[in-house]
């Protein structure tokens, strides 16, 4: 009986858990409010029409964005396998901490073999990340286009459409560098990728056009970390002007996809630009 009892907790937890609702915000909604202000309205990133991108409200039944199914499956699936185990007299347990440092650091000999001075690049990538997060707070698309590949440039536009269009404004301030390091530097068909880890504190939370608060905290920070990827041609003698695939002719201020074959493609950037963000970790200060 106790066995059981204990399953029928844990399968109510799951479904408790399928309940709640998951929202990204950040430029690009890459960061996660566990919880938000009183207001019935809910901020997701599943796709519902906004190709990537959706807005819903949580007092309407049929605002089912199934993102909450995610974590019952899991659920589920650990308790299964808990009581197979259990059969057997035995168990495990695992921790995980998806919020730390990556340790592969790129040494200053591979960093300077590209002709890249390590201090102000690290400079330079927390000065652009504040100045992307600035321009999506201030729907500052001609900005935006400027720091960003033409793929992720034209990921934000939608999102921040979609933003507009229920007069709400994701505003991110105060921001503090905490570290950042290169994790990876590598040369591919003429172009130079490098991934840096940047950790920062910030405020970040979405207000309505009278400024109430809908998600997050405007009274406490967030810290959170980053792997971020900049791009740009390893040569200023490179410019690619044709697809390498098909030949057709390119027309993109950074990169993006050949409209005639779908190849994605990166056009001769004159400085860095960003064209990958992934939120690893964040906690609340």
């Amino acid at each position: 009986m106790k066995k059981k009892n204990i399953l029928f907790i844990l399968l109510a937890i799951a479904l408790f858990i399928s309940q709640l609702s998951y929202v990204k915000a950040d430029s690009g909604w890459d960061s996660s409010y566990d919880s938000g202000s009183s207001s019935s309205s809910s901020w997701s990133s599943s796709d519902s029409g906004w190709s990537g991108s959706s807005w819903s409200s949580s007092s309407s039944s049929s605002s089912d964005d199934g993102i909450g199914i995610i974590p019952a499956i899991i659920i589920i699936i650990v308790i299964i396998i808990i009581a197979s185990k259990s059969k057997n007299n035995t168990s495990s347990t695992t921790t995980s901490n998806n919020t730390s440092v990556p340790s592969s650091t790129v040494s200053d000999e591979e960093v300077q073999k590209y002709g890249i001075n390590r201090e102000q690049f690290d400079k330079m990538v927390y000065d652009k990340y504040v100045e992307i997060q600035n321009a999506w707070t201030d729907f500052d698309y001609d900005k935006l286009q400027k720091l960003l590949t033409d793929e992720l440039y034209n990921s934000y536009v939608m999102q921040l459409d979609a933003l507009q269009l229920k007069k709400q404004k994701n505003i991110m301030s105060d921001f503090k560098l905490i570290s950042t390091k290169i994790t990876d530097i590598k040369e591919e068909n003429g172009l130079l990728n490098i991934t840096t880890y940047l950790n920062v504190t910030m405020y970040d939370y979405v207000v309505e056009k009278d400024e109430k608060v809908l998600r997050g905290d405007d009274k406490h920070k967030i810290d959170i970390s980053y792997l971020i990827t900049f791009v740009k041609t390893s040569s200023q003698e490179t410019r690619v002007t044709k697809c390498p695939n098909c030949g057709a002719e390119i027309d993109a201020v950074a990169g993006g996809k050949c409209e005639y074959c779908g190849t994605v493609i990166v056009v001769d950037a004159k400085d860095f630009v960003m064209s990958k963000k992934t939120c690893i970790g964040q906690r609340k200060l």
